[in-house]
């Protein structure tokens, strides 16, 4: 039976690791404060957000020293209902997801669709992998617990798995989409995310069309990219089809890599992004350009298909709204997650304060989708159907736009009905949802 309906997801990781790099400043998040006493840390984080913080004006007059931590006084902080995304995180996970693509766990992703857990997304290589989970299974019990009774708990299914450490094991049962039960211990490491996989070329009525599938703006995904688009200008694609369903962002600078890559070509010295601050840091901000010189592999493109869902968020975004000013573009499956903000970062007493910082704005000034960005094509998430297979619904609403230059109707009706039904409790933004 297949598995094909919008599902809420919350994203893998986050926009703006280094907006200082795109003014030509350090990729390193600023030091706030030397002095790690709870007192100390409190007083530099709320001095850091009546600085930094995108609606400074609204922050709510608290003595810092009344908190018993950093994260309890910015959970006071955070101006809601806007701000979903304002987060405290360790500089090691950090600085692993985000400069080597990685963190410890087990390797998949998954969500629960109408009671049952199911992997959406196995990292090729990690433990999991290895053990034979794959997209669509469907995972039964947590050392031996039923997974109904471990979605009823008040840990959840995340908390079942234990805490991350490296040498951490479970055993993990679970169902393949044909049929095979299996009940591996999993052992928790050190898990490399591939910024990309599925890289295919094939025919679309006679046009060379390219597909990949884009996880992470990462540091890795510059040489990870630059390999697929090599692939992909050899083989004279002229449209392509950038799957971003699980996407949650990552690097400004790889979002502009990205962006290069696939308009420098179209729109050479062109405006793209605009970054712009609270009106005490207004000198920050900036207009990114697809440079002028675009790199051998950048690709003319006619045509672009980009897949989202709930997950994909921040810099995934800026790239659904900043190419149709100058591309033919189609985006399919359901809305996104809706962060057209990002986060500078502020180092102290190994931990990092990502404060929304800045809102992003394409080159007409649009922005503000808090609410997400709707699919022009609305599209179920086949979950038991590999990547960029014909089958998996996304993938072939996709098609089908790139051969028609329509979307299918059969149940489109239906489909933008059960998406607004997800969306009616819109999720707070995590860093990583990885397992």
């Amino acid at each position: 039976m297949k598995i094909s309906r919008p599902v809420r997801r919350l994203p893998a990781v986050l926009l703006g690791l280094a907006l200082a790099a795109c003014g030509g400043g350090s990729s390193d998040p600023e030091p706030i404060t030397s002095e790690c006493s709870i007192a100390a840390q409190n007083q530099a984080v709320y001095e850091t957000m009546q600085q930094w913080y995108f609606w400074y004006e609204e922050l709510p007059e608290v003595d810092p020293a009344s908190f018993e931590s950093p994260e309890a006084l910015l959970d006071a902080l955070r101006f809601e209902p806007l701000d979903r995304f304002s987060y405290i995180t360790t500089q090691a996970e950090e600085e692993a997801l985000f400069g080597e693509s990685q963190f410890v766990g087990v390797g998949f992703r998954s969500v629960e669709d109408d009671g049952v857990q199911v992997a959406v997304d196995v990292f090729e290589g990690g433990p999991a992998d290895d053990a034979g989970l794959v997209r669509g299974s469907r995972i039964l019990a947590v050392d031996g617990v039923p997974i109904e009774e471990v979605l009823a708990s008040p840990e959840g299914f995340s908390g079942s798995l234990g805490p991350s450490e490296i040498g951490y094991q479970f055993e993990l049962t679970f169902e393949n989409p044909d049929g095979e039960v299996l009940n591996p211990i999993l052992t928790k490491a050190v898990v490399t995310i591939p910024p990309v996989t599925g890289t295919r070329v094939f025919e679309v009525d006679g046009v060379t069309t390219g597909y990949l599938v884009f996880r992470n703006f990462t540091e890795p995904g510059v040489p990870a990219l630059n390999t697929a688009f090599d692939t992909f200008s050899a083989a004279g694609v002229t449209q392509l089809i950038v799957d971003l369903r699980y996407n949650g962002g990552g690097l400004i600078s790889v979002t502009e890599h990205f962006a290069d890559l696939l308009a420098s070509r179209t729109a050479p010295g062109q405006a793209f992004a605009r970054y712009i601050y609270n009106d005490q840091n207004s000198n920050r901000n900036q207009t990114f350009f697809f440079t002028s010189d675009p790199p051998d592999r950048a690709l003319l493109l006619d045509k672009v298909v980009l897949i989202t869902t709930e997950s994909t968020a921040s810099a995934s975004e800026i790239l659904v709204n900043s190419l149709p000013p100058y591309i033919t573009a189609a985006t399919v499956g359901s809305a996104t997650f809706g962060k057209p903000v990002g986060q500078l970062g502020f180092l102290f007493c190994e931990q990092v304060l990502r404060p929304v910082s800045f809102e992003t704005v394409n080159s007409l000034n649009v922005g503000g989708y808090f609410d997400g960005i709707e699919p022009l094509c609305a599209a179920g998430d086949t979950l038991d159907v590999p990547f960029g297979t014909p089958g998996e619904a996304s993938f072939d609403a996709s098609v089908h736009w790139l051969q028609f230059g329509f979307c299918p109707q059969a149940d489109i009706a239906v489909e933008f009905e059960r998406q607004r039904e997800f969306r009616s409790d819109p999720p707070r933004y995590r860093p990583n949802n990885a397992f």
